[in-house]
């Protein structure tokens, strides 16, 4: 089911250097009081979707200097922890997850094209954390962010989720922020490989995320990013300032589009930069 989604940048750093990373780095760390009136801010704002889920990324979620505080924070305000990895430190925190938790790792091709696109080794990190996650039955995904030059991965990634015991594939385009020697599908292109994608891995019993980028946000889902320093940005591929913390979350909503359950043109918004055929 989509929901809204609070898209938590709680550092803004990394220890890779990914050809693809929409964020500029530096050394920033949300503190704790930041996170739990930000996320407790957006879990009691009149959202338009019934489901709210906060989910934690950075740069590299796992670096925070208080992620253990951070994951009881989330987890007695949202139930559960949801975040985003490189997977490196995974097996450090590994006693920290619990079974209904969700930890998405990004894998971006095999070992061969991920270190390319994300750093020599990283690939092993990636794979060694989804095999740990799966052997201490704690819920997992892959993240996969399609370009041109890893498009003919998709398999393989498909027979590593299922290797891995991964529930869900989350199905990226890559939105192209500067020059990195990745080239973006077209967003048709995008759609008609996602297709083929999603009746393969529904055979084998693993889901394949819809997104927002699809439908345009607010009708399709809600997300919302805030960043170490407390800026709210629209989403992250489109990085459009709509307020900062402590300004209500409510106050920041595009009310108008909320209220006529209209979608925001994605190619007015995040894909800006994509052709559609």
């Amino acid at each position: 089911m989509p929901a809204n989604f609070l898209d938590l940048h709680i550092v803004d750093y990394c220890q890779l250097s990914c050809r693809h990373c929409y964020l500029n780095k530096g050394n920033t760390s949300m503190p704790l009081e930041m996170i739990r009136e930000v996320s407790t801010d957006f879990l009691q704002a009149d959202l338009p979707l019934p489901e709210s889920t906060i989910i934690l990324s950075g740069g590299e979620p796992l670096l925070h200097p208080q992620f253990g505080e951070v994951c009881s924070i989330v987890r007695s305000l949202n139930g559960y922890v949801a975040l985003s990895s490189n997977g490196i430190l995974v097996p450090q925190y590994i006693d920290l997850f619990r079974r209904n938790d969700g930890i998405q790792i990004s894998i971006d091709g095999n070992s061969r094209v991920h270190d390319f696109i994300r750093g020599a080794g990283s690939y092993e990190n990636a794979v060694r954390a989804l095999r740990l996650l799966d052997e201490n039955n704690i819920r997992h995904s892959i993240s996969f962010t399609a370009n041109k030059q890893n498009l003919k991965c998709i398999d393989h990634i498909i027979d590593l989720c299922i290797e891995t015991g991964s529930y869900l594939l989350n199905f990226n385009l890559y939105h192209p922020i500067h020059e990195n020697g990745l080239d973006p599908l077209s967003f048709s292109d995008w759609l008609s490989e996602k297709q083929r994608v999603k009746e393969r891995v529904e055979q084998e019993g693993i889901l394949c995320t819809a997104t927002c980028v699809e439908k345009g946000c607010i009708a399709g889902i809600l997300g919302l990013s805030v960043l170490p320093d407390g800026t709210y940005w629209d989403c992250s591929r489109n990085q459009h300032t709509i307020g900062k913390f402590p300004q209500k979350i409510r106050d920041v909503l595009f009310r108008e589009h909320i209220q006529q359950e209209k979608c925001r043109d994605q190619f007015e918004t995040c894909c800006r930069r994509l052709d559609y055929e």
